[in-house]
C-alpha cells in the first residue's frame, strides 16, 4: 500500500514531555495547539492508496509504558491533596494521597486473603468511593478487575462470574430491589471459582467478609510492599475484564491491558486540554462502563481532576444539583442522559457555573441534541468520543477548535498511534466517504474475549485489525461518522435503511424529545420501519400520525415509519444504552406491530 506523508506541525516540536511522569506540560501544549496550523494533536500520517478509507496516525509523543499502578504513584505526589474523588451521596471525599494509601491497603488485604497476580476480581456495585479504591486496589495488587454490572439478576451474575473464573467480588450491600450478599451467597453454589465476597457495608453477614475489615487486614510491611512491587507488573498485561453490553445475546469479556488504559486517557488529557486547571467532572456513566473507567477513574490520575458522583446511578435532578453544588467544569453522558439532563436543566434552572466541556458518548447523538446541550449548559460545543470495550474506551475524539459544524455531525478525529480502514463485506477497502465496517489496530485493541478464542478470531485478523461491527464513513480529513451497527441496518423492501439516519431526523420534530428506530417484521417487504418516540414535557396533543406527516417531502418515503409509538420511558441497560429488542419484544407481545412468525 502506498502512503502519503503529512507534515508535522512544527508547533509540536517545541512542547516538553516528560517520559519520566509521561505528563504534557500544560502551557506549552496549549501554545503548540494554538501554533499548529491544522490545530490537530498529529504528526505524521499515512492515507490508503488512490483514496481508499486508511489512515494511520501514529501520534506526536511516545506511548507511556507504564501501569495505571505507577500513574496513581505520580498523581499521588503531583496533587498529594487534590480531591481525587468526590461522592455526593455518601457525602464522602477522598484526596489523592488518600486513594492511594486506601488501595494499597485493600490490595494487601485481597493478597492476605490468598488472591495472586493475575487472578480476575469483581466489583459489583453502583458508583462510590469503595468502586474506585476497589479499582485502583487491583490494579496495583496485579490482579485484574472484573467490571460487573450492577443491574444484573442471578443468572447473570453467575454467568459473569463463571465466564471469567472471578475469585473474588467486592460488592455492594445493596442496590435499589437486589440484595447483594444473598445474590452472592446462592450464587456461590453454582461458581466454583468463587472463593471471597467482600461487602461494603457496616453489618456483618455470614460467609462474606466486610470492606473495612479487608482494608485493615494486612500489616503495614505488607501495605508497603504493594508500592514497592509496581514495577513488577507489565504495562502490557491485562487489567480490566470489561463486559460487553449484552444488549443481543450473551456478553462476551474483552481483556485490555494496562498500557492500552494508560495510553488511551492520556490522549484524552490531551485533546480535551484536561491539564490546563483543575477540572471538576460530573461523571453520571456508571464505573463498571469503559467511559468512566478511562474518562473519568484512570485519566484523572493524569492531570489531576476531581471526579464527582451524583449519585449511585444516574439520576438526572441529582446530576444537575451536584454539577451546581460542587462547581463542575466537565460533564460526561450518553446521549440518552444528555436528553435528561436538558430537560432538567431547563426546569430547574440550576446555577451552573462556567461548563468548559460536554461529553457524549456511548451511542450516537442527533445534532439536534447537541443544539440542546449547547444552548443549555453555555459550552461551545458537544465533544464526541467514540469506541468499543474492545478498544479500551476511545477511537476517535473531537478536536478542540474543530468547525462546529463537523464537531456535531461526527465522532472526532482518529486518535493518536491509531491505524483504521472502511472496508466493504470482503474485507476490501472503500474510497473515502463510502460507508463500510470500520476495523481500527493500533495499542488500544483488546488482549481477546477472556475464554473464547472462536470469537476473538471473528472479531480480531491475524495481522491485528479488530472489526468494530460499525457501519462508518471516513473523510480523508481524519474525521469520522457512524451510520449505525452492521447487525442494527434493516432492510425493507430491498432498501437498506440505518435507523440513525431517522432518529436524527425524527429529532428535529419540534415536539420530539427522542426517538428509536428499529425494524419489525412484514410479510411482503420483509421488514418494516417502527419509530418508538418521547415528547418533550408539555406538549399534548400529538398523533402518531403527525410524526409520520412530518416526514413527508423531507425524507424518503420508504424511511418514514409505518408505525409509530409515543412513549414516556424507554428501557435502558444501566450504562445508558437503549435496549432496542425488549422495545420490540414488548411492542410484538402488545399486538402494535407484527411478530416474525415462528417457522421452527
Amino acid at each position: 500500500m502506498i502512503r502519503l506523508r503529512a507534515s508535522i506541525p512544527k508547533a509540536f516540536g517545541n512542547t516538553r514531555f516528560d517520559s519520566r511522569s509521561g505528563f504534557i506540560s500544560a502551557v506549552s501544549f496549549a501554545d503548540a495547539w494554538k501554533k499548529s496550523p491544522s490545530r490537530r494533536c498529529r504528526s505524521t500520517s499515512a492515507f490508503g492508496e488512490n483514496g481508499t478509507s486508511y489512515i494511520s496516525n501514529p501520534g506526536s509523543y511516545p506511548l507511556l509504558e507504564k501501569t495505571v499502578g505507577q500513574l496513581l504513584d505520580v498523581a499521588a505526589e503531583r496533587f498529594p491533596n487534590r480531591e481525587s474523588v468526590v461522592s455526593v451521596h455518601q457525602n464522602m471525599r477522598m484526596t489523592f494521597s488518600e486513594a492511594r494509601k486506601r488501595a494499597d491497603k485493600f490490595a494487601a488485604g485481597l493478597k492476605k486473603l490468598g488472591l495472586k497476580r493475575g487472578d480476575r476480581v469483581g466489583i459489583w456495585s453502583p458508583n462510590s468511593i469503595e468502586w474506585s479504591v476497589a479499582f485502583l486496589a487491583i490494579a496495583r495488587a496485579g490482579f485484574k478487575v472484573v467490571g460487573m454490572n450492577p443491574a444484573d439478576q442471578l443468572n447473570e451474575l453467575i454467568y459473569g462470574i463463571n465466564k471469567v473464573g472471578t475469585r473474588a467480588v467486592v460488592a455492594a450491600d445493596s442496590f435499589k430491589t437486589q440484595n447483594y450478599p444473598e445474590m452472592l451467597l446462592r450464587a456461590k453454589s453454582q461458581c466454583p471459582s468463587l472463593e471471597h465476597i467482600v461487602i461494603v457495608g457496616d453489618k456483618h453477614v455470614s460467609g462474606t467478609r466486610r470492606f473495612v475489615d479487608v482494608e485493615s487486614l494486612a500489616s503495614s510491611i505488607e501495605v508497603e510492599a504493594i508500592g514497592a512491587e509496581q514495577g513488577e507488573i507489565s504495562p502490557g498485561s491485562g487489567m480490566v475484564i470489561q463486559f460487553t453490553s449484552g444488549t443481543t445475546g450473551r456478553p462476551k469479556a474483552p481483556e485490555v491491558a494496562h498500557r492500552s488504559y494508560v495510553n488511551n486517557s492520556r490522549q484524552a488529557v490531551e485533546r480535551f486540554r484536561l491539564n490546563d486547571r483543575h477540572h471538576k467532572i460530573c461523571l453520571n456513566v456508571p464505573y463498571f462502563h469503559a467511559f468512566a473507567l478511562n474518562m473519568g477513574q484512570v485519566t484523572s490520575l493524569h492531570c489531576g481532576a476531581t471526579v464527582i458522583l451524583a449519585g449511585q446511578s444516574f439520576n438526572s435532578k441529582e446530576s444537575v444539583n451536584a454539577i451546581a453544588r460542587e462547581k463542575c467544569t466537565v460533564i460526561y453522558g450518553t446521549p440518552t442522559m444528555w436528553v435528561d439532563l436538558v430537560s432538567t436543566q431547563q426546569e430547574l434552572k440550576a446555577p451552573i457555573g462556567e461548563i468548559s466541556i460536554g461529553l457524549t458518548g456511548g451511542s450516537p447523538a442527533s445534532p439536534d441534541l447537541f443544539r440542546r446541550a449547547r444552548e443549555t449548559f453555555g459550552f461551545d460545543f458537544m465533544k464526541s468520543i467514540y469506541g468499543l470495550s474492545e478498544t479500551t474506551c476511545m477511537n476517535f475524539q473531537t478536536l478542540l477548535n474543530t468547525p462546529r459544524e463537523i464537531a456535531e455531525t461526527t465522532v472526532g478525529y482518529l486518535s493518536d498511534h491509531t491505524e483504521v480502514q472502511v472496508v466493504d463485506e470482503n474485507g476490501v477497502p472503500v474510497p473515502f466517504g463510502t460507508p463500510g465496517e470500520l476495523w481500527t489496530r493500533g495499542y488500544h485493541t483488546m488482549i481477546g474475549y477472556w475464554g473464547d478464542e472462536e470469537n476473538t478470531r471473528k472479531t480480531k485478523t491475524d495481522d491485528g485489525w479488530l472489526k468494530t461491527g460499525d457501519q462508518f464513513v471516513l473523510r480523508p480529513d481524519g474525521y469520522g461518522r457512524i451510520i449505525g451497527r452492521l447487525k442494527d441496518m434493516l432492510i425493507r423492501g430491498g432498501e437498506n435503511i440505518f435507523p440513525k439516519e431517522i432518529e436524527e431526523f425524527l429529532e428535529t420534530h419540534p415536539a420530539v424529545l427522542e426517538a428509536h428506530v428499529f425494524g419489525v417484521h412484514d410479510d411482503r417487504l420483509g421488514e418494516d420501519v417502527c419509530a418508538c418516540v418521547r415528547v418533550k414535557p408539555g406538549v399534548v396533543g400529538l398523533t402518531p400520525q403527525d410524526i409520520k406527516e412530518y416526514g413527508r417531502g423531507r425524507i424518503a418515503h420508504f424511511k418514514i415509519p409505518r408505525y409509530v409509538h409515543l412513549t414516556e420511558e424507554f428501557p435502558k441497560t444501566t450504562s445508558g444504552k437503549i435496549k432496542k429488542h425488549v422495545l420490540r419484544e414488548t411492542l410484538e407481545a402488545d399486538g402494535i406491530v407484527p411478530k416474525k412468525p415462528d417457522v421452527s
